[in-house]
């Protein structure tokens, strides 16, 4: 029961940034401005009318995309479990997942510092600058690194936020164990689980994009 009412928790937060997102940021203005550059009006007031009637897409997703994240997360760390550590003997799948919700706030902050940073700092943006913004990201210089579109994705994973998540999951390891193995051992945990899930997601991502641009 606690991990369903986390789980609506952190949807309703979502939905509350998509919201904002549609409403604030990605207005119709900025769409038309950034689509009349290569489409005739008739085809963007198609797009807009297609967007208007499948609004709800993007919602009805969130939860089914975001619950395969948590579960993909926590099977990872469940690798723990393999190496019988103190503390970790009766460790639950249930915990990890309760663990891997609890972090997942910090990406709505990340979401909620990105609506922040283009409605009232960065207030003269266009759909190129806000497609290609992720906060506190090496995402934002990528153009002094590469041009590369499949290094996009690694790019934008290389953020601050990204790094607090791993430092949450491996706090939340640490708590789990009943403090028994060291935060430093605990971080380290985290990077020979889900540290390793996600570098084999990253080259998966980075590999389809590869073959789309070829």
């Amino acid at each position: 029961m606690k991990n369903l009412i986390l789980f609506v928790g952190i949807i309703m937060c979502y939905f509350l940034l998509t919201y904002l997102d549609k409403t604030y940021i990605t207005t119709n203005t900025k769409i038309i401005d950034f689509l009349a550059k290569d489409y005739s009006n008739a085809m963007i007031q198609d797009y807009l009318e297609s967007q208007k009637k499948w609004w709800w897409v993007s919602y009805a997703t969130t939860p089914v995309l975001l619950g395969i994240k948590i579960v993909l997360v926590a099977f990872c760390l469940n690798f723990i479990k393999l190496l019988d550590l103190p503390g970790l003997e009766n460790l639950r799948f249930s915990d990890l997942v309760t663990l891997v919700m609890i972090a997942e706030s910090v990406f709505i902050m990340a979401g909620l510092y990105k609506f922040i940073h283009f409605y009232w700092i960065n207030t003269d943006y266009t759909m190129e600058s806000l497609q290609t913004y992720y906060p506190m990201s090496l995402l934002n210089i990528r153009e002094y690194l590469s041009t590369e579109k499949w290094l996009a994705y690694p790019l934008q994973l290389f953020n601050l936020f990204e790094f607090f998540y791993w430092g949450f999951l491996a706090w939340g390891i640490w708590e789990l164990s009943g403090k028994k193995i060291g935060l430093p051992k605990s971080f380290g945990l985290t990077a020979m689980t889900y540290g390793l899930g996600l570098l084999f997601w990253t080259g998966v991502v980075s590999f389809l994009i590869l073959n789309i641009q070829s």
